[in-house]
């Protein structure tokens, strides 16, 4: 199976990595074989999201045998095992999250010229700034969707209340914060770079 990567960050926060190169008719099959119900199956006509769908609950099931998703009204994933799961996904790459203990974000992005054309609506004039290349504002991006689903609630601006305040000189690490009027947190990340993509999650 092609998982790309999996990183037991410690007991308590496990990341996973997986690249689609199945037919939807491969990963259907993977997936009824490890006991799925076909009739939960998502029902959307896009192709590439169904296989984003599927791949990420046969991926799940590599950390948790017959753990189940359901989403809240907001659409933040949940598991029934009393972990907490963040999911994101980007063309052939989907990736997850798992939290022991808390809540938890991830967020993986191509490295594309398509995120100038909206920066200003993800970034504030303080960090854009700090943007030395576009694999930078790609970072800062899948960071600040990394925070935006850790929090898991609408009325987050990512210019007014995500910010990114500090990298640490050891390793591929950051420090990310939200802050609301009543509400404010920091949050130790982690990133780093799968082939054209940036991958980002909390710690």
């Amino acid at each position: 199976m092609p998982i790309y990567q999996i990183n037991n960050v410690s007991k308590t926060i496990k990341v996973g990595v997986w690249k689609i190169i199945e037919t939807e008719e491969e990963l259907l099959n993977t997936l009824t074989n490890i006991g799925f119900d076909k009739s939960t199956i998502s029902q959307t006509k896009n192709k590439q999201r169904l296989k984003q769908w599927l791949a990420t609950r046969i991926l799940l099931n590599d950390f948790f045998d017959n753990a189940t998703i359901t989403y809240d009204d907001l659409g933040k994933p949940h598991l029934d095992n009393d972990w907490f799961i963040s999911i994101s996904h980007s063309n052939e790459f989907v990736a997850i999250n798992l939290n022991k203990k808390s809540h938890c974000g991830i967020d993986i992005e191509k490295i594309s010229k398509k995120v100038e054309r909206i920066k200003h609506k993800l970034l504030n004039p303080t960090d854009l700034q700090k943007v030395s290349s576009l694999e930078h504002l790609t970072l800062y991006w899948g960071a600040k969707e990394a925070l935006y689903k850790y929090y898991g609630k609408k009325e987050v601006l990512f210019v007014e209340n995500l910010f990114i305040t500090k990298f640490l000189s050891n390793k591929n690490n950051l420090i990310g914060a939200i802050e609301l009027q009543d509400y404010s947190k920091e949050i130790p990340m982690e990133y780093e770079k799968i082939e054209d993509y940036i991958l980002v999650y909390t710690l």
